[in-house]
C-alpha cells in the first residue's frame, strides 16, 4: 500500500510539474501504447487496474529519472554512501530475523518476518521472499562494485574492497548464503564472472571445475538447489527442470519457452492475447508450462522489444556485462508489473548516469584522501 501511495502522489505531479521529454519517456510511452492497444484488442479479460498500475510505474520511473539525470539530486558519494546503508539494513533486518528464528520464533511482523520457511535459518530478509531480496541485494553489491570502478578507474580487487567496504561486503556475503535461496547462489555465480581477470585465467578456470564437480557432495540445501536448477536448464526440456524444482520452474521455464517455442510467424505472438491469459491456463504447473519471459504471452513479442530497448537504452551502461546477465537470468528479462523489479532498474540507471558522466568527465568525486586531510 505504501508504494501504491507513492505511485499515486507521482501521478498528481503530472497536473503540476509536467514529464521532460527524454529517451525514456519516449520508449516508456511508446511502451504503454503497445500495451494498451495489444491488451484492449480482448475486452473480454482487459482490466484497467492492472494497466493503471502499470502506468503507475512508468510515471514513477519518470520522475525518478528527471530527478536523477535532470535535476542531479544525488551526488556520487551520497549515492554510494546510500548502497552500503542499504546493503547494511537488508542485513541487519536478516540477522534480527535468523535470531528470532533460533530461540523459535517464526512470526514477527515488526521485523517483517511473516512467514516460516522450514530452511534453517533462511529468512525473506527486507524483502517478500529470500529469492527477491536476493535479486535486489545482487544489484545493491553490482552497483557499489561499480561506483568504486568509477571512483578509482579501474576494478577493485576483492582485498581492496575489503578495505574500503569491510562491512557491506561481510553482510552481503553472510545474506547471500544463509537466506536460503537457490537464487542467491546464481547471482553469486554471476557476480564471480567481476573478478575473474585475464592473468588469473589459468589457475581460475581449474578452480572452478574442481568446484562444479565437488558441489554434489556438499550438504547445503541452498547450493544443492542452485546446481540441481542449473543442471536442469541446461538440459532446455521444460518437464526436467519442473521436475526438479517447481518453484523454480516458475523462473526458468518462461526463458525456456521463449527460446524453444516462440512463433514469430503466429500474429498472437506479436500483439498477445490479452491480460492474464497465462494465469487463466488454470493450475501451476499448466500456467508455468504456457509462460513466455517478458509477458509476451500477454502484451505480445512487440512490446516485449520495446522493453528491451528501453532497459538497454536507459539502465544499462554496457550491453556485454553483468547487468545484461542480471536482466536475462535474475529478472527473465521483464518487469512482470512487480516493483522491486522497477526499483532494481531505477538502481541501475543511477548507476549508468554515473557512468556516463564519467567518461565525459563531468563527474565531481570527493577525493580519496581528503578524510585524511
Amino acid at each position: 500500500m505504501v508504494k501504491t501511495a507513492v505511485s499515486a502522489l507521482c501521478v498528481f505531479l503530472l497536473f503540476t510539474k509536467p514529464l521532460k521529454i527524454s529517451t525514456p519517456f519516449l520508449l516508456l510511452s511508446l511502451y504503454a501504447v503497445i500495451v494498451f492497444a495489444c491488451t484492449y484488442q480482448h475486452p473480454n479479460t482487459f482490466r484497467w487496474s492492472t494497466y493503471f498500475y502499470l502506468l503507475s510505474f512508468i510515471v514513477v520511473y519518470l520522475y525518478f529519472y528527471n530527478l536523477i539525470v535532470v535535476e542531479h539530486v544525488f551526488s556520487f558519494d551520497y549515492f554510494l554512501k546510500l548502497i552500503q546503508w542499504l546493503l547494511l539494513v537488508y542485513t541487519i533486518v536478516l540477522l534480527m530475523q535468523q535470531c528470532a528464528l533460533i530461540i523459535g520464533i517464526r512470526n514477527l511482523p515488526i521485523i517483517n518476518l511473516t512467514q516460516f520457511l522450514d530452511r534453517g535459518i533462511g529468512a525473506n530478509g527486507l524483502s517478500g521472499e529470500p529469492s527477491s531480496a536476493a535479486r535486489i541485494m545482487s544489484v545493491l553489491f553490482l552497483s557499489m562494485l561499480r561506483l568504486y570502478e568509477i571512483k578509482y578507474g579501474r576494478p577493485l580487487t576483492i582485498k581492496e574492497l575489503y578495505l574500503e567496504a569491510k562491512w557491506p561486503l561481510l553482510g552481503f556475503l553472510w545474506s547471500m548464503t544463509t537466506m536460503g535461496s537457490g537464487t542467491a547462489f546464481i547471482a553469486l555465480g554471476l557476480l564471480s564472472f567481476y573478478f575473474i581477470r585475464p592473468q588469473y585465467l589459468f589457475s581460475i578456470v581449474p578452480l572452478l571445475i574442481v568446484l562444479y564437480i565437488a558441489i554434489p557432495y556438499i550438504n547445503w540445501p541452498p547450493l544443492q538447489r542452485a546446481h540441481s536448477i542449473v543442471e536442469a536448464t541446461m538440459t532446455m526440456e521444460t518437464e526436467t527442470v519442473i521436475d526438479t524444482d517447481g518453484s523454480a520452474a516458475s523462473r526458468v521455464v518462461p526463458l525456456i519457452n521463449t527460446i524453444t517455442k516462440l512463433n514469430v510467424f503466429d500474429i498472437d505472438t506479436w500483439f498477445g492475447h490479452g491480460i492474464d491469459y497465462t494465469k487463466n491456463m488454470g493450475g501451476y504447473l499448466n500456467k508455468v508450462r504456457g509462460s513466455r519471459i517478458g509477458g509476451i504471452q500477454e502484451y505480445g513479442l512487440l512490446s516485449f522489444i520495446v522493453m528491451q530497448l528501453f532497459v538497454l537504452y536507459c539502465c544499462i551502461y554496457k550491453f556485454k556485462s553483468i547487468e545484461t546477465l542480471f536482466w536475462i537470468f535474475l529478472f527473465s528479462a521483464t518487469f512482470a508489473n512487480v516493483a522491486y523489479v522497477w526499483g532494481a532498474m531505477m538502481i541501475f540507471t543511477v548507476v549508468r548516469y554515473f557512468q556516463v558522466q564519467n567518461k565525459n568527465g563531468e563527474l565531481e568525486i570527493t577525493d580519496n584522501n581528503e578524510d585524511e586531510e
